[in-house]
Order: structure tokens, then sequence, then C-alpha cells
């Protein structure tokens, strides 16, 4: 579904071809709005939200998906093909036409997934929590991740699945009110000690700066500013 870089590529030629199948087959047959309606919402989006729980794609290839599939069947449903998208994509209560967006229902599942394997014993569990503590120690936080502002730390981390979805949720409010939560964070080693990634944030360095640091740190396997200096605490241990 993904290649070994996180590229989306196949996984998004799939499902334009099964999107461009569907839209042959809609634009080739007479077919009233209702059926097509019907058609929209139980066929071919029930097989475009079917992988979503395990894809990565970006809102510009979701909407390379979506745009031939609307451009087709909104005019077969007797709707304004340029209607605005944030109405198109809004649900009846917010006085939506409620077409499901798959950008938002990907992240969505990404989240159901999340809570649903937190505390059971499956593959998906391990996966995730392999995932969540390879970012807690990429970033150098003494902070768990999900309530760390994704613009200051996030080029930080990993490519993957759990960074992404942390990508997308900083864009909203569920972060911390769904995901805060018991997260295995490196503990201080004695009192007052700080952390070299978070002091470096809050002075203002720039990620250029800091990304290669951090690099290093991650190298060396330290994370606090007692874990490079000499037992007294007075100076940076020789070895660095």
């Amino acid at each position: 579904m993904s290649c070994p870089d996180c590229s989306m590529e196949d996984q998004v030629e799939a499902m334009q071809a099964k999107v461009a199948k569907w839209v042959d087959g809609i634009r080739t047959k007479r077919i009233n709005a209702t059926n097509v309606w019907c058609c929209l919402n139980s066929t071919i989006m029930k097989t475009l939200e079917y992988p979503l729980m395990a894809t990565t794609l970006t809102e510009d290839e979701s909407g390379a998906i979506m745009w031939p599939l609307l451009q087709a069947a909104l005019p077969k449903c007797r709707v304004q093909k340029r209607f605005p998208r944030k109405v198109m994509f809004g649900t009846k209560r917010s006085h939506g036409i409620d077409i499901p967006s798959i950008s938002v229902t990907q992240t969505v599942q990404h989240v159901q997934a999340i809570i649903r394997h937190g505390h059971r014993s499956s593959p998906s569990h391990d996966l995730h929590l392999h995932n969540v503590e390879a970012i807690q120690c990429h970033l150098g936080s003494k902070i768990p991740f999900w309530e760390l502002p994704f613009k200051l730390y996030g080029n930080l981390a990993p490519e993957g699945w759990m960074k992404f979805t942390w990508q997308h949720l900083s864009l909203t409010s569920l972060t911390s009110l769904t995901l805060r939560g018991p997260l295995a964070v490196v503990a201080p080693k004695c009192q007052c000690n700080v952390f070299v990634m978070d002091v470096m944030v809050h002075k203002d360095w720039s990620l250029h700066s800091r990304w290669p640091i951090n690099e290093i740190r991650f190298h060396l396997g330290g994370t606090t500013l007692s874990d490079f200096c000499n037992a007294a605490g007075t100076h940076i241990d020789p070895w660095i």
C-alpha cells in the first residue's frame, strides 16, 4: 500500500483507476439523480474509504482522487460542480451536502485505530507503541509529543503513519482532548535537569540549527543535559 519511503504514489494510482472506471460507468448510462446519489455514497465512496486507515494521503493527493469523481457525479446529482467544497463536504447538521471527504475520513480512521488498539493485545498495538516511542525519542522532549506543537517539533520526527496523524491532528482540537493519556517519556536522572531540545525550542533556535544537533544527540543516545556532563555537572564530558 505504501513504499518504504512512505510514498503513496502506487496507492493513489490504484484509487484513481477505480474512480475512472466508476466515472465511465456513470457517464455512459442513463440514470436518474436519486440513483446517482445513492451510487456515489454506497459504492465508490465506500471503495475509497476502505484503505484509508492505512494510508497517508496528502491534501493534494486526496484532491487528485476526488476531483474527477465530483466533476462527473455532481451534475448527474443536479448539484453545481463548482459548489464550495467546505459546504459540499459539510454535514447535514452544519447545512452541508454531506459528501464525505476522504482526507477527513482518513484522519478520523487513524484516530479510531489509535484509540481502538491502545489497550488491546494485537499486532497493531505493538506497531503503534513502537512508532509512538520512536517519535518521542527522536524529539527528545519531556512532554508527550501529542501535546507539542507540530510546527516546532514535527520535522524532527521520523516519517511515517504516526507522524502523519500527528501533523493532521495538530490542525484540529482533537489532539489534546482525544489522545491525552499515558505515554512513555524519558525521565530526568537528577533534580533540576533540563531536556536539551526543549531548551533549544524555548530559546527560539531555528529548525535549520536544531535539526543537525538533534541528529548528533540522538546518535549519542543523550536526551537531558546530564547525559553530556561530568558527574559534578560543571563541564561537558570530554568524550562528547
